[in-house]
């Protein structure tokens, strides 16, 4: 690459276009000197770059390589009708694909995802309409693999749009002026990744090849690393890190999805390369451009020190505070901001209920009830939509929502400012923590801030997974195990936070259609009428979507699904094994959740509830406030 641009700047200043150039365009003769010598500079900087640090160009040779082997598998599958050999082709180009992932998955996100997207109607809600768009890549073709019978040409056609996705990115790969932060990022990225979607079978969702899969994606970044050997100062620390690899490489030969055990490859080998990945960073002396979601100093992916919730927060927002945390605290219990003075966030988010109400439908400000209940505020900060129809994309505009609705704070925000104003002590705390004192901005943004903190990660099973205590019992292991595996929970629910906003980046939250009806029966069901995330734009494939809440806490946080209508966790269960709407009678074209049963044993079933039951926080609540008890 550096070698064409070199030549393209050398042409372009050749004398005979020079000479044309000067006399006939005096203006566009200045402006591409300038850009030639701004070629030529770049090429020379990027040499200069190369000469003091090889290994970005030797990882970047080491990406061609992945890619080329993944074009030679992929053009193999273009070259045969055979079905038998195009399903054990399609495995070998899957694996070569995930030899790719880490850096393909970092750099070039778009490529990747395009290649590795769930195989369902993409839907682009907004002011231009509705259009959809059909999935393509590696998933797509799974699927139409595990038809009885093949349709070659959809097949194929299908295959020559993951070949010509591969070669495009062959052909614009620009690996080679990284940084030591950027490898460091990519291979936290490949853990998060592997641990939350990896072995849940998320992106090998029919044939459940995914364990294989991701053996070969610890093997790539072990191939990467030893690139990097002489970053280390450490000799040990590298030696480790090698070690470590090679062991979680090796629990993953596995032969069984269904039965491995995922609980003990999260503690035993994510969670210990992650602590690697910390001592590293410091080893290798690197120093980080800026904040991500995931704190640096995180050492598990289950704990409250796990997440950098600022990164979750709009950019205005100041930095977080305990005073500013105690303010939005008093605002939250506050029903004077309401228009009746007889409603508060508290309402309906009550602490002793778990930030819920209870209910299975909330109460209005009338006394009538709204049309769907209060989902939990625990961990409510950690998804980028709120509301069940994800209507509002953080919580500042949630209470926004809440203030305006006729039927809750019924309110505006020029009263909610007003209201404040009127307090000498809130104008006095408001002065002193935000610059332009009390706006109404500032008001939402004060409770967004106590609510973010809502985030205690402090349950029987952190603690455990985090190697703080040993007291799982051998039902809440398997349970955890077959939510991750064999139940599929953990593709809607994605770990470590159990809802549906997708890791690594954490800046999309997913929504699902599951047929949930009206009424707790599992013959001859009727759809619920309530048709959440239709009712914003009118797109038929999200009609009856609603956001993927978090699972934490369920215990607690009785009854499920928007409208209340399970009472038990047994319910929701069996809802989930007989294939959702599908399995109880209500037939949707749209219903996003697998319309097979799961095939789950009574043990299953209870296996998975008392993990789910594993995930209650350990919260000490006081008759109007709420605060976290210490383990």
């Amino acid at each position: 690459m550096k070698i064409v641009l070199m030549k393209a700047a050398m042409l372009w200043c050749s004398k005979v276009w020079r000479d044309n150039m000067k006399i006939h365009f005096p203006i566009l003769y200045k402006g591409a000197c300038l850009l030639s010598l701004f070629i030529l500079l770049s090429a020379c900087s990027a040499k200069k770059r190369t000469a003091e640090n090889p290994i970005p160009l030797q990882m970047q040779d080491q990406y061609l390589r992945d890619l080329e082997e993944t074009l030679l598998a992929v053009e193999r599958m273009k070259l045969t009708d055979n079905a038998d050999s195009l399903r054990l082709i399609f495995l070998e180009a899957r694996l070569k694909f995930k030899q790719t992932e880490p850096i393909m998955a970092f750099f070039k996100a778009s490529a990747y995802k395009a290649l590795n997207q769930p195989n369902l109607m993409i839907v682009h809600e907004g002011g231009n309409g509705i259009e959809n768009e059909p999935p393509q890549g590696f998933q797509v073709v799974e699927e139409l693999l595990a038809e009885d019978s093949l349709d070659m040409k959809v097949i194929h056609a299908e295959i020559a749009n993951i070949y010509t996705t591969l070669q495009l990115e062959k052909d614009n790969v620009n690996v080679a002026v990284s940084s030591d932060y950027h490898f460091l990022w990519l291979v936290r990225d490949s853990f998060v990744r592997i641990m939350a979607l990896g072995i849940s079978g998320f992106d090998s969702p029919v044939l459940h090849h995914s364990l294989p899969e991701n053996r070969q994606v610890l093997l790539s970044i072990k191939g990467y690393l030893q690139l990097n050997k002489t970053r280390f100062q450490d000799s040990k620390l590298y030696e480790q890190w090698i070690d470590e690899l090679e062991r979680g490489a090796q629990s993953l030969n596995h032969q069984d999805f269904d039965t491995f055990d995922r609980y003990s490859f999260i503690k035993n080998h994510i969670h210990p390369l992650l602590n690697l990945w910390k001592r590293t960073a410091s080893d290798w002396n690197v120093s980080f451009p800026f904040d991500t979601k995931i704190n640096y100093e995180a050492e598990t992916f289950f704990d409250s020190a796990t997440f950098n919730i600022a990164k979750f927060a709009p950019s205005y927002s100041p930095k977080s505070s305990p005073e500013i945390v105690s303010l939005g605290e008093q605002l939250f219990f506050d029903k004077s901001l309401s228009g009746s003075k007889t409603m508060s966030c508290a309402t309906c988010h009550q602490p002793e209920k778990y930030f819920t109400d209870g209910l299975s439908k909330s109460r209005a400000n009338d006394g009538n009830t709204l049309p769907r209940n209060s989902p939990t505020l625990l961990y409510a900060a950690l998804q980028n939509n709120q509301f069940y129809d994800a209507r509002v994309a953080n919580l500042e505009n949630q209470i926004m929502d809440v203030v305006n609705s006729e039927k809750e704070f019924h309110s505006d925000l020029t009263r909610l400012q007003e209201t404040v104003e009127s307090s000498d002590a809130y104008k006095a705390e408001f002065k002193t923590l935000y610059k332009d004192s009390v706006t109404s901005r500032n008001i939402r943004n004060a409770i967004a801030q106590y609510i973010r903190t809502l985030m205690p990660f402090n349950s029987k099973f952190d603690r455990n997974i985090s190697n703080k205590e040993n007291s799982l019992t051998v039902s809440e292991i398997n349970g955890f195990n077959l939510f991750m595996g064999k139940a599929g929970c953990g593709t809607c629910h994605f770990a470590p936070v159990f809802n549906g906003t997708v890791p690594p980046s954490f800046s999309h939250t997913e929504l699902e259609v599951l047929g949930v009806p009206q009424s707790a029966v599992f013959t001859n069901a009727t759809i619920d009428q309530d048709s959440g995330r239709y009712t914003l734009f009118q797109a038929d494939l999200k009609k009856f979507a609603f956001k993927t809440p978090t699972v934490r806490n369920v215990s607690r946080t009785a009854p499920y699904m928007h409208n209340g209508v399970y009472t038990t966790l047994e319910e929701v269960v069996k809802f989930y094994n007989v294939g959702g709407g599908s399995g109880i009678g209500i037939a949707l074209h749209n219903q996003t959740l697998p319309p097979d049963s799961l095939g789950l044993s009574d043990q299953e079933i209870s296996d998975i509830i008392r993990f789910m039951q594993s995930l209650e926080d350990n919260l000490e609540v006081s008759p109007s406030l709420i605060s976290y008890g210490s383990d």
